[in-house]
């Protein structure tokens, strides 16, 4: 029975947004026999594991940004907390505040804080467009990497990171944009239940300039990216056969993810960075 609902889960990975969620969380940890980060992988050489890839994005949005140690963080959209542990782990904060919409999620988060026995990490269910647990002026660095194209009122997301940073501080945003101007047919019908809220690069540059923060810097990544999708046959050999049939089913659950993502990649979407800073006139 257990193997027939972990097929029929990840069989039913594009229906909800919760389902999607779920399926990666149960796939990835399969592929990889821990959880692992949510986003998409980033290409900085041919042997990079899936977990490295995932790393290397990470790592690349960091290194846009002013040291962050000893630095108050805020991950909106920390999925299962495996990104937030990796930066406290790596870089030195001196405080990590996790948020995600998702309830199994944070359960996930919180379990793996546990589990690695870090107390200066956080974990809470909480809304991207209306921040009820963090204060005004409070964080030193806001970090959302591959959320909030799940958010449908984006101005308000944006006025609560503007909100919650201490003047002066930094914000990344890394999101998927959309290069058409409106979704069509089966896109459209697909995103309702999924959560797809995506804008395109003029809507965010627009926000940005109606809002305080000030956006100094962007970055189209999209090739590293697909780059990064493109060596997935590398990691499927390393699935561990416990059934002929779950494993034929997780081989195609990663081929399909992996060639749909290359495929939106190449025609209908681009991965773009977006940093900026609060300015110290702005007290929100």
């Amino acid at each position: 029975m257990t193997i027939l609902r972990n097929i029929l889960k990840l069989l039913g990975t594009g229906v909800t947004y919760s389902q999607y969620y779920e399926s990666m969380n149960m796939a990835l940890k399969r592929l990889n026999n821990e959880y692992t980060m949510l986003h998409y992988p980033f290409f900085v050489k041919e042997s990079d594991s899936f977990i490295q890839a995932q790393r290397n994005l990470t790592d690349y949005c960091i290194s846009i940004l002013e040291p962050i140690k000893n630095k108050e963080i805020l991950e909106i959209g920390c999925g299962n907390g495996v990104q937030s542990l990796y930066i406290n782990a790596m870089y030195g904060p001196l405080r990590i505040t996790g948020i995600d919409l998702n309830k199994a999620n944070i359960e996930i988060a919180k379990s793996e804080r546990d589990f690695n026995k870090t107390d200066n990490v956080q974990f809470l269910v909480d809304d991207a467009q209306a921040l009820m647990h963090i204060p005004s002026n409070s964080v030193d660095v806001m970090l959302n990497i591959e959320s909030a194209f799940h958010y449908p009122d984006k101005p308000a997301f944006i006025k609560e990171v503007c909100r919650v940073l201490k003047p002066g501080g930094q914000y990344l945003i890394a999101d998927i944009l959309s290069m058409r101007k409106k979704r069509e047919g089966l896109m459209k019908i697909w995103g309702k239940p999924m959560n797809h809220h995506f804008w395109n690069r003029k809507r965010y540059e627009e926000e940005f300039l109606k809002s305080d923060l000030v956006n100094n810097y962007s970055e189209d990544i999209t090739q590293q990216v697909m780059k990064g999708w493109s060596i997935y046959r590398n990691w499927i050999p390393k699935i561990k056969m416990n059934s002929f049939l779950q494993n034929v089913a997780f081989r195609i659950f990663y081929i399909i993810n992996a060639r749909l993502n290359i495929t939106f990649l190449r025609s209908r979407q681009q991965y773009f960075i977006f940093a900026g800073y609060k300015p110290v006139s702005v007290y929100g």
